[in-house]
């Protein structure tokens, strides 16, 4: 990688690709990328330096430039066969392969939260003055994308993405694991393929490792040196209390957050471990947690209109779903209207049953066509599939604000959640209830 001074980043705009992209800028590189659609990402990649194309037909080849595809790339489409099987083209994971072995590497994996604990650490860092890089794939209110490169002495604070066994090769130094859930068996075939794979990967870890025992398949897991652990339940290093404190070395600490819900206390203290192991006092970590805004699109207030609070985030499991209605209906009032864009056909078949359980939970959810992700139609797979007595199937986007004006009232809550374009909606539920 050091040979290149020029880099072409190919889906520029996804989340995983994006952070790295304006991580590589900051580093000095030239960055250049293609994506398919303009976006509100591609927008704030382009104001932190990145020239993006967006047409198939400006793309071609150079070896005088290292390009790096993303997982979700088939280079054997025809647009993208000029890339196959060349020395200077990587995938995302070989990429941070590469970069693991120049950097000390602080990981932080699990199905759920790790992008919002990511985000975490690296503010607990910077806002003790340590100037780490990082790379997540999401965007923050007070610093944009993901990702930045800070002093080379210093750490690289990873999300360390299971997707596509991207975390199989990587030189961890620290790991933080939030939890596994079933996700990713298109790719995995079985649960407990997914399951080795974390296995596999935390038994690599050079020197410390942190894990959840809230979460039961991380308990079963056979670990080769001691980790450090928190949980509610067990008796571990951090002993989390709920709504907001724990105990560590026999003293309680409470905790001071704008996020809501218990699934981000148990990641904020997670990261408050991990940091503790790199040199950071609780009691700064705290401080540092107090100011921290959170990442877009985790349960990302909007704004309220006529009363009505609006809320969008990612999720696009059921854990997480569930996890983000439980944490709503605990802190608003009144009625919650869900709009849920399920996310990829293979995701939707396999956790059909999860899925519906959790929609049933609200006091009216809306559910809109797949968005395929790049996949081909599962026949039988539709968002059709869903309506129930308060799960009401919609077709596309636009038929919400209206179905929704005459339904809520002063003091509801809308929650948009999906990981496709739906986060597209809440803005213009705003627009129309404010016309």
């Amino acid at each position: 990688m050091r040979n290149y001074k020029d880099i072409y980043v190919l889906g520029v705009g996804g989340a995983g690709m994006s952070s790295i992209a304006k991580y590589l800028v900051q580093k000095g590189y030239k960055v250049k990328g293609y994506d398919q659609r303009k976006s509100f990402v591609t927008n704030q990649l382009e104001q932190d330096g990145v020239k993006i194309e967006f047409e198939k037909d400006n793309l071609n080849y150079s070896k005088e430039i290292l390009y790096i595809y993303s997982s979700a790339i088939n280079l054997d489409d025809s647009y993208l066969n000029i890339y196959k099987n060349k020395e200077n083209v990587i995938s995302r994971p070989q990429f941070l392969t590469e970069l693991s072995k120049d950097h000390k590497i602080i990981g932080i994996t699990g199905t759920h939260g790790k992008t919002s604990t990511t985000a975490l650490l690296a503010h607990i860092f910077h806002y003790n003055n340590i100037d780490v890089s990082y790379i997540f794939g999401g965007s923050t209110l007070y610093s944009g994308i993901g990702g930045y490169f800070g002093s080379f002495e210093q750490p690289l604070i990873l999300e360390t993405d299971e997707a596509y066994n991207t975390f199989e090769n990587i030189q961890i130094k620290d790991l933080l694991v939030t939890n596994i859930d079933e996700d990713h068996l298109d790719y995995f075939k079985s649960f407990k393929n997914l399951k080795q794979a974390f296995e596999n990967v935390i038994n690599k870890v050079e020197n410390n490792i942190v894990l959840n025992y809230d979460d039961e398949n991380l308990i079963k897991l056979k670990t080769t040196q001691d980790c450090f652990t928190y949980s509610s339940k067990e008796e571990t290093t951090f002993k989390i209390i709920y709504p907001n404190k724990f105990i560590f070395n026999n003293t309680e600490y409470e905790i001071t957050t704008k996020l809501i819900g218990s699934h981000f206390i148990s990641n904020i203290v997670g990261a408050i471990c991990l940091a503790n192991l790199n040199g950071i006092t609780i009691d700064d970590s705290l401080k540092a947690i107090e100011t921290f805004p959170g990442v877009k699109r985790r349960i990302e207030y909007l704004g309220s209109v006529l009363g009505v609070n609006i809320y969008d985030d990612y999720g696009h499991h059921p854990t997480e779903i569930k996890a983000t209605i439980n944490a709503l209906k605990e802190y608003t009032t009144g009625k919650l209207f869900v709009i849920f864009q399920p996310h990829r056909y293979s995701r939707t078949k396999n956790n059909f049953e999860e899925f519906k359980n959790v929609l049933k939970i609200p006091d009216l959810s809306i559910v809109i066509d797949i968005y395929p992700a790049g996949e081909m139609v599962i026949p039988g797979v539709s968002s059709k599939n869903f309506e129930d007595s308060n799960i009401k199937y919609l077709k596309s986007m636009r038929m919400v604000p209206s179905f929704l004006s005459n339904r809520v009232n002063k003091n509801d809550t809308i929650l948009t959640i999906g990981a496709g374009d739906i986060t597209l909606l809440g803005p213009e539920i705003i627009k129309y209830f404010d016309e």
